[in-house]
């Protein structure tokens, strides 16, 4: 298959730069413009990185007159001279060009639009596919099935224009755009037209019949002075027609493939952005710490795929944030908005938001909601507003029933992307609404993309996933704030609509705006299958979860209360009688006077405030004194105490339910995470965390089903390091940590004792996680030297291990990332700091990244096949819980033994490992019964 030819109009790229700046031009230290060049190079950047091309040219208008001035004196006569310091631009741009290795082409006596029409000939009769980098109108009469066209976006990127794209934003196909442009003329190159003949005209006429000459054909039935200015405009029309028509034999080379593009000398050109005082730019070329963004991987140097720099960085043009300037208007017309709906599912994708006067989905009201279709645009549609001032009229609001049926019809396309930011709150604000109800399962048929966790995917450990942070950081605007629309302590409904639509529109433009920007990142790094495939549609599920909750037994957790709050007391008086008096164990201060100067322990860290009466300092000192021990202990319950018995019951809805909010974005490495209320720091190994496991419990009729991942991390790390001992131990089927402690202990599995097992349980897990020789022997309690000792024989006896450790670090220093078994990634910064610190936490972190977030892809995976099999065979049973390695279902009485079977085998069977991945299912009326 013959290579594309990609052919750039240059000097329409220069121009737009240029002028993008206009009114803040960009200069350089020495004050010298160079808003051209910053423009140039950063839009020629975008399009090698998202099309890769393997031919490409860049043609030039020639510095002499062409044909065309011969034929008109005053052909291009109304443009304005080229400012001086546009002009100056010019010859730099053509010199970082050639040495970029790009080819140019200009010919005297020709403009670019016939070098590049003459290349797309060409490229017809090779039967070869021709992309003409441009937004020129005058270029349109070129598209067709062979020739395409690439304009600038306006928020970053290229757009693709194709037959279809022309008569949508025209009106007409690209055979008659020379036609319409003839009657029109054009008033950029001074090219007449037909006096009087506008764009509404010209188009009817056109419709009417067919063409230029079938116009001029039948001026004479023209009706009025239409007729008769077509009548005398023949000759007008004719001439414009030959200004306009491109010349399609401008001298070429022999053969298309001279212009190849193979490599670019990207350093060479970084010393030339330098040398014009553009940093940003050079290190977007070549790759050097701080660029802006990736190069695409035919550029030389270290500016690949592979870079790294994380593909989330900075993008913005200026650092000066631009407020978001769009068209943004009030729907409250049932038929406009079933208008908008009929123009999202024609074009195949809208950003929708909606706005309501609570962040708590479930005590959240719908006050409205914003759609985009286009970049810069948006409307909002009102459904609640504020009560008007004596003697105010009240603004018109959209009829709610209307706009919930049309959301329905919205939602129900399966060929419709919807784009949404933290889009799990809006679907849940949506089915709240009922918008969902008529659906199978209650789940829309549309498609979903969440530009939050578009933004995580590609950069797990950005600082802020907000709406207005990426904004700022990918699109260089400044948001709307909340906080400047809404006042303290009112809602959403108390602004006025005018200021609610600018807020609301907004939202959902910069949405549209960020899909934009992101969704090709996720192509060029390989995530979007993850994104597609697993973080899409695990986001419907978590949202079910959510609405559903699990119940909670209220008086269980006051009776454990009453306990509690006995067994403090308790020990408060065993504390106060082992120091001799009452003081405040809360009291940081009161407790250091205790400590260390009562009775003279050694103390640790200082802080500000004095010594540090933290958790590891007492965990430290508890072997020199009985006190610091019951100290951990009063903490501890006082803590699970004011944590959850006590907090729980508080957060139950009417039918005693408990909703846990679960976040996707919560963790670098893919591991859900859950708040209000988190429920995986519930204590799993002691007593009382079972006890507040037992308040979880199935609703009457149901009971609950637990399916729980056996040592995944551990089957894992087998997999992923091919250790013949560590695998050996599980396909045996005998305890790992048992077999752990036995090989380094030098003994036969029989004589193991439990002290040998918890030292190896210890390293087992704590291995993965870069556990150190000072911190094994802090937990063990046992000297450091011992300690290390333990590690070294740990890793003579799993080679493997150590072996996939060293070769991890050495991929993360190389490539600057790690990835998980499914592909996602995390980039790993201070891998290669000389700070020592930060660069074994570094190690610590590309070593454990793809254990834990492989873990996580797999148990997403589980859910997704568990959740499709429920449906499929129409069971009642529904997912409520994901803790740790572990699914928590609600199941009819009469479903359990199947869902137990169905659960079992579908987790199991999510992924060919080196390990079999093993599950254990329970069931039964409370959480606490289970394991």
């Amino acid at each position: 298959m013959k290579k594309t030819l990609y052919v750039l109009d240059a000097y329409g790229l220069i121009y737009r730069s240029y002028f993008a700046f206009i009114n803040k031009p960009l200069t350089n230290k020495e004050g010298k413009n160079v808003s051209a060049l910053f423009g140039f190079f950063r839009n020629l950047h975008a399009f090698f990185s998202q099309y890769n091309p393997e031919c490409f040219v860049a043609a030039f208008d020639s510095p002499t007159p062409t044909f065309r001035h011969e034929m008109y004196d005053e052909y291009k006569a109304t443009r304005q001279k080229t400012p001086e310091d546009l002009h100056a631009q010019i010859p730099v741009i053509e010199e970082i060009l050639a040495t970029l290795g790009v080819p140019l082409v200009r010919q005297d006596g020709f403009e670019a639009d016939d070098i590049i029409a003459s290349f797309a000939a060409r490229c017809r009769d090779e039967n070869r596919k021709c992309v003409i980098l441009s937004g020129d109108k005058d270029l349109m009469q070129l598209v067709d099935d062979t020739v395409s066209m690439l304009k600038p976006g306006k928020t970053g990127g290229w757009e693709l224009i194709t037959p279809e794209g022309v008569e949508k934003d025209w009106g007409i196909p690209p055979s008659l755009m020379l036609d319409y442009l003839s009657l029109t003329g054009d008033a950029s190159d001074n090219v007449p037209g037909i006096r009087g003949v506008g764009d509404k005209t010209a188009l009817k006429l056109l419709e009417q019949y067919g063409s230029l000459d079938g116009i001029l054909e039948h001026a004479a039935e023209i009706p009025g002075a239409m007729g008769k200015k077509i009548a005398e405009g023949r000759d007008m029309a004719h001439f414009s027609r030959k200004l306009i028509s491109l010349c399609y034999d401008v001298p070429l080379d022999a053969s298309l493939d001279t212009y190849a593009c193979n490599c670019l000398d990207t350093e060479a050109a970084g010393r030339i952005f330098l040398r014009e005082g553009l940093p940003a730019i050079a290190r977007l070329y070549t790759g050097e710490t701080g660029k802006t963004d990736t190069a695409p991987s035919h550029i030389a140097g270290p500016a690949t795929s592979d870079a790294a720099e994380p593909p989330l960085a900075a993008t913005a043009l200026t650092t000066e944030l631009a407020p978001s300037a769009g068209n943004y208007t009030a729907c409250t017309d049932p038929a406009e908005l079933e208008r908008v709906i009929a123009q999202a599912r024609e074009q195949g994708f809208v950003a929708f938001d909606c706005e309501t006067t609570d962040l708590d989905v479930f005590a959240a009201k719908l006050a409205g909601f914003s759609l985009s279709l286009e970049a810069e645009s948006g409307i909002y549609v009102p459904l609640a507003g504020p009560d008007p001032e004596i003697g105010e009229e009240a603004h018109p609001l959209m009829d709610r029933d209307a706009a919930l049926t049309a959301l329905t019809n919205l939602f129900a396309d399966k060929n419709l992307l919807v784009i949404m930011h933290n889009g799990k709150f809006d679907y849940e604000v949506m089915a709240r609404q009922e918008v969902f109800t008529s659906f199978p399962h209650n789940r829309p048929p549309c498609r979903i993309f969440d530009t939050m966790i578009a933004a995580w995917l590609l950069d797990p450990d950005w600082s802020s996933f907000s709406l207005d942070s990426l904004a700022a950081t990918q699109l260089g605007v400044k948001t709307i704030a909340f906080s400047d629309i809404v006042p303290k302590g009112a809602c959403f409904t108390d602004v006025t609509i005018p200021e609610a639509v600018r807020y609301a529109a907004e939202d959902a433009d910069i949405t549209l705006r960020l899909y934009r920007e992101l969704s090709p990142r996720l192509g060029e790094f390989s995530l979007d299958r993850l994104m597609t495939d697993l973080e899409m549609p695990v986001l419907p599920l978590l949202a079910d979860m959510e609405m559903a909750g699990i119940r909670l037994e209220n008086n269980a957790l006051a009776s454990f209360s009453v306990e509690l709050g006995s067994d403090l007391e308790n020990l408060e008086k065993e504390i106060h009688g082992i120091v001799g008096h009452p003081f405040n164990i809360a009291s940081p201060k009161q407790l250091q006077e205790v400590l260390f100067v009562e009775r003279k322990l050694s103390p640790g860290k200082k802080t500000k405030t004095g010594y540090s009466t933290d958790t590891s300092v007492l965990e430290n000192l508890a072997s020199e004194d009985i006190l610091p021990g019951k100290i951990l202990d009063y903490r501890a319950l006082a803590k699970l105490k004011s944590t959850y018995v006590d907090a729980l019951p508080q957060l139950t809805d009417r039918e005693g339910r408990i909703h846990t909010s679960f976040m996707q974005t919560g963790t670098a490495t893919g591991r859900l995470s859950s708040r209000d209320p988190n429920l995986q720091n519930i204590p799993v190994r002691d007593d009382n965390g079972r006890r507040i496991r037992s308040a979880f419990r199935a609703a009457e009729g149901f009971e609950l089903v637990s399916a729980d991942y056996a040592q995944i991390e551990l089957v894992i790390l087998a997999h992923l390091s091919r250790d013949e001992n560590l695998i050996s131990a599980f396909l045996e089927g005998v305890d790992v940590h048992r077999k752990t402690a036995s090989l380094i202990f030098g003994v036969s599995d029989n004589d193991v004792t439990p002290d040998m097992r918890r030292v190896a349980k210890t390293i087992n897990f704590g291995v993965m996680y870069g556990m150190s020789a000072f911190r094994l022997a802090n937990e063990l309690r046992i000297p450091r030297g011992q300690a290390a000792q333990f590690i070294n024989t740990y890793f003579e006896t799993y080679a493997g291990v150590a072996e996939f450790m060293n070769e991890t670090k050495a991929r993360a220093r190389e490539t600057g990332y790690v990835e998980t078994l499914m592909g996602r990634r995390r980039y790993i910064r201070g891998i290669t700091s000389r700070n020592k610190l930060e660069q074994s936490g570094a190690e610590r972190i590309a070593v454990n990244t793809p254990i834990q977030g492989s873990a996580a892809d797999i148990v997403k995976t589980a859910m997704l096949r568990v959740d499709a099999a429920l449906r499929k065979e129409n069971l009642a049973t529904r997912m409520l819980l994901q803790v740790h390695d572990e699914l928590i279902l609600e199941s009819p009485v009469h479903e359990t033994a199947q869902v137990r079977e169905l659960v079992k085998r579908k987790m199991e069977a999510v992924m060919e490992l080196a390990v079999p991945l093993r599950v254990s299912v329970e069931s039964g009326q409370s959480w606490g019964e289970f394991h």
